[in-house]
């Protein structure tokens, strides 16, 4: 008995050997399409397939028409807008004022519909009438049905966590065991983070508005810039992190995010990010980025005792202590003076606030983040960007000698250095021992570093550049046959190749990278001979010309111009040639003549991609009902009010309901005494009424059976029931 013990015990370790051997083999060809499952699903290659075609690729949408509706609404808005200010044109003298002010307010829900004029209410009815035309298309998706089910899937597992890895374009499945255990790991950190055992949001909004309070009554906010920055609704800031597979493939470590937008702070963050920006453009390190970097290289000429050296401040983020950050702050702003004291104490007080009620939610835990910037705010580069270079005030000008180039991206910087190598060591040496938490990692040579997104080399006495490729780079280019307009797929390889004609010093360097570039291209679809196209028509440019800034323009439209702005669906086309085709109608208003184009101006918005259908920040390990209760989210009739024993519904709960190609699912817990619902009254002869409501669902629908019973012909319903129906309101459902 012993002996077979034994065997079996070797056959099961055997088998959980190849096991493990087998999953290596699988996660080997999966990390080379930038896939990285560390979990134990087995994927199948229809899922395989779609997770290959990447984060930004969108899946085929048909028109939702009650989306286009609410889009020609908001351009009818737009039109009477344009209009009444064309007629009464704002007095635009600007007031004297001693505080700076932002341009921050709500946005306006001013609608002069007396501007409304035949023309514009034409145009609107024969626009609906021909878009509810419109066919769905069933024989066009870029999915297969397999694909489809394979996304469904992906999306509904419950025991997996899909999250893009923090560099490369990669893609990482977890199991959300590993999810949870790496996110605990990373708030275990008693020094950065503590736990609360309340939800503090009711505290918070208090301090907030206090402090919001205080600046509008010192004058520091006009009445715009408070109304924007108040918090009514906050949203809860959400922790989650992304996996850094560039560290370690099996275990990688996270990078702490927060998705803090809508937060308590968020909008005080933006006012703070808006006047402390002038204040980091003045510093003498500031890189605006690689065209910045690539004009300041242009000018540099080679000689044999420089060195290359580039150093990347660890964990910068965190390790700034709230103090001392508040310290640079206010010696950047005392030494702008732009910005008047009062004032400067007002943001110096914003900044403390935020850092110090950084707080957020994790698997239903709250969190406040205790030291270092805070996370997800917007103001964070512009603070860590103000401490470098006040942390650089202290050693740069014993070393100014030797420092030919000084430039820093945020955390990332790059030196040109004079001197002997000796002394180059001492000078790094120096700037890493210091008091203010900054370790640099930092790499030297003579000949090659890599920084951003260049590599920067000397090669014949000159200082060359080429585009830089990180190993953990994968092809994460958008597939051609995303549903996206055609024109923005077709500048995708453009504005790549002008990436590389531009960081590519030389014409053979160009060459070799661009095949690089469009093999990859190819193999999301685009064709070898459009590539060839666009690469000529992009070498054919003056390199010098892709390193000077252009002045900003609107790339959709100019100014005046009122554009269309829909969601991109199957019918892009057709909802384009509608909007031309009946375009004349509103020149013929007599206003409108005067600004509009002879064609209209379509912008479309980007269809919902794959990262919004699999991505998700809130994590929760606990499977929840739909509400305490466990009652399911659906239409639940009451049984007691007249609605419901005065008409032919006589289901408890209704979960769903059929259009006209596609089964709709309720989504919320629907009663007779709801408000603002959209509701479906539906007759024995086959018509349907789709009707909305802002009072209790009952009172309106008991409206439709009042008129029914008394035959009232001003209204489509109570007619038709009384022509055919003799009505009689017992018959339908709703």
């Amino acid at each position: 008995m012993a002996s077979k013990e034994k065997i079996r015990k070797r056959g099961r370790r055997g088998g959980r050997l190849r096991l493990h051997q087998n999953l290596r083999e699988k996660r080997k060809v999966l990390d080379q399409t930038g896939i990285y499952n560390l979990s134990t699903k087995v994927l199948t290659e229809a899922q395989i397939k779609v997770l290959k075609k990447g984060l930004k690729y969108a899946p085929t949408r048909n028109i939702d028409k009650f989306e286009t509706y609410v889009d020609l609404q908001n351009f009818k808005k737009n039109l009477c807008l344009k209009k009444y200010f064309l007629r009464n044109p704002l007095a635009r003298t600007a007031p004297i004022e001693i505080y700076q002010h932002t341009k921050l307010k709500e946005k306006s829900n001013f609608y002069p519909r007396s501007m409304l004029s035949n023309e514009i209410n034409a145009f609107e009815q024969v626009v609906l009438k021909e878009i509810e035309g419109l066919k769905w298309s069933k024989n066009s998706s870029n999915l297969t049905k397999r694909e489809y089910l394979a996304l469904k899937e992906l999306n509904q597992d419950n025991d997996i966590i899909i999250k893009p890895a923090d560099k490369g374009g990669g893609l990482v499945i977890m199991t959300k065991q590993f999810y949870e255990e790496e996110a605990l790991r990373i708030l275990k950190d008693e020094r950065t983070y503590q736990t609360l055992n309340h939800d503090p949001t009711l505290r918070m909004k208090k301090l907030f508005t206090e402090y919001l309070n205080e600046g509008r009554d010192m004058g520091i906010l006009n009445n715009k810039e408070y109304e924007y920055l108040t918090p009514e609704y906050p949203i809860m800031p959400i922790f989650y992190f992304l996996p850094k597979i560039h560290k370690n493939v099996e275990k990688p470590p996270g990078r702490p995010i927060i998705s803090g937008i809508g937060s308590i702070s968020s909008k005080i963050s933006e006012y703070i990010d808006i006047l402390l920006q002038p204040l980091v453009l003045e510093t003498e390190a500031y890189l605006k980025d690689t065209i910045n970097l690539l004009q300041i290289l242009g000018n540099v000429e080679w000689h044999d005792d420089y060195t290359l050296i580039t150093s990347d401040v660890k964990s910068l983020y965190s390790i700034i202590p709230h103090e001392r950050g508040c310290e640079a702050v206010k010696y950047f702003l005392n030494k702008s003076g732009t910005i008047l004291e009062e004032q400067s104490d007002f943001i110096l007080k914003g900044i403390k606030l935020i850092l110090e009620n950084n707080f957020f939610n994790f698997n239903d835990t709250f969190y406040i983040q205790k030291e270092g910037t805070a996370m997800g705010t917007k103001f964070a580069p512009c603070f860590a960007n103000l401490y470098m270079s006040y942390y650089e005030k202290s050693w740069r000008e014993k070393w100014k000698e030797n420092i030919v180039i000084y430039r820093r991206y945020i955390d990332d910087l790059l030196i040109i250095w004079k001197g002997e190598e000796d002394s180059l060591k001492e000078f790094l040496n120096c700037i890493n021992t210091n008091d203010w938490n900054i370790d640099l990692d930092s790499h030297y040579s003579k000949t090659q570093v890599n920084f951003l997104d260049l590599t920067v080399y000397v090669e014949n006495g000159k200082i060359e550049t080429k585009t830089f490729f990180k190993q953990v780079d994968t092809n994460c280019f958008i597939e051609k046959n995303s549903c996206h307009f055609e024109k923005w797929l077709e500048g995708v390889p453009k504005s790549q190749l002008l990436r590389i004609h531009r960081n590519c010093t030389k014409q053979e360097v160009f060459q070799e990278q661009s095949n690089y570039l469009m093999k990859n291209l190819e193999d999301k679809g685009y064709t070898r001979h459009s590539l060839e196209e666009t690469r000529e028509e992009i070498n054919n440019k003056e390199r010098k010309e892709l390193i000077k800034y252009k002045p900003k323009v609107n790339q959709y439209f100019k100014e005046g111009e009122v554009p269309f702005i829909f969601t991109y669906n199957q019918q892009n086309w057709r909802i384009r040639s509608i909007l031309k085709k009946h375009w004349p109608l509103l020149l013929k208003d007599p206003l409108l003549k005067e600004i509009l184009p002879e064609k209209p101006t379509i912008i479309c918005r980007g269809a919902q991609n794959l990262k919004k259908k699999l991505i998700k920040s809130h994590y929760t390990s606990r499977k929840k009902n739909n509400n305490m209760f466990g009652i399911s989210k659906a239409f639940h009739r009451c049984g007691n009010c007249r609605n419901c024993r005065e008409t032919g519904n006589k289901k408890e709960a209704i979960k769903t309901f059929n259009g006209e190609k596609i089964t709709y699912t309720i989504k919320e817990i629907i009663t007779c005494f709801s408000r603002n619902i959209i509701y479906l009254l539906i007759c024995p002869c086959g018509l349907k009424y789709v009707g909305r409501t802002t009072r209790h669902l009952n009172k309106r629908l008991y409206e439709h059976i009042r008129n029914i019973k008394i035959g009232y012909e001003k209204h489509s319903v109570s007619q038709h029931f009384k022509i055919k129906h003799n009505s009689d309101p017992h018959i339908y459902r709703h």
